[in-house]
């Protein structure tokens, strides 16, 4: 049984003109409950989404928050987030099927792909079932970028870092398939700026030190040129052998 229940009727009449931080915990609210409620929080600055039913469509338009934390909702969507910096899914496997980031000019840190997210839009730039390879939405201001995926699937990041030209930190959390082969060479002639000028800091979470693993790391290694730290955190405690 949840805590709390919002109705649309009493979310319409609540007003908040000096919070600044709001979380919900296991609330029963309606999309259409919480959208109103929001729009009584004229200085929001950190909106924390956790766990709450009823929220199946997920729309954020609103001018102050400058970070949103997620969970248990099927879709999301940024209508407008003028100050958003940050975008942060609280439980990637439990994460939306689909996000949508219509307008969010400052956003510098965002999880982008889950296992269970199969579309991201960016723009007017759609992303189905990674990779992603022909870019042509640009976001300057992505500094830290975490991707939840299978593999690691070096096609599919390269798709991505083609989006984030300014990225600095990248942080990817791998999940085992079979058959992945990273063998793609970095071409010169289709240069990633983030590898030339910017990508100082990879890490890749549940390394197992296999050839998809160590080929995608090489090419970090041989590509990235202001590289400065790698850190390959492993899945398990590695033997004396590995």
């Amino acid at each position: 049984m949840y805590k709390v229940t919002i109705s649309d009727l009493s979310a319409s009449s609540l007003n908040f003109p000096h919070l600044r931080q709001l979380t919900t915990h296991e609330v029963a609210i309606s999309g259409d409950a919480l959208h109103s409620l929001l729009s009584g929080c004229f200085s929001l600055e950190s909106l924390l989404l956790k766990n709450n039913v009823g929220v199946g469509r997920l729309r954020i338009s609103s001018p102050t928050p400058r970070s949103i934390g997620f969970s248990a909702c099927h879709d999301l969507t940024i209508d407008d987030g003028p100050c958003l910096e940050r975008l942060l899914p609280l439980s990637p496997d439990y994460g939306p099927s689909t996000v949508q980031i219509i307008k969010a000019p400052k956003l510098q840190t965002t999880v982008l792909l889950s296992n269970v997210t199969s579309k991201l839009h960016i723009g007017t730039k759609d992303f189905q079932e990674m990779p992603a390879i022909s870019v042509t939405t640009i976001m300057h201001m992505v500094k830290f970028l975490v991707i939840d995926s299978a593999g690691p699937d070096l096609n599919a990041v390269i798709g991505f870092l083609k989006c984030f030209p300014c990225l600095e930190r990248l942080y990817i959390i791998s999940h085992l398939r079979r058959g992945m082969k990273n063998v793609r060479k970095y071409d010169p002639l289709d240069p990633i700026e983030c590898l030339t000028l910017h990508l100082k800091k990879v890490v890749l979470q549940n390394y197992r030190g296999n050839k998809p693993d160590v080929d995608f790391a090489n090419f970090f290694i041989f590509n990235a040129m202001v590289l400065e730290q790698m850190i390959c955190i492993a899945f398990n405690s590695p033997s004396d052998k590995w």
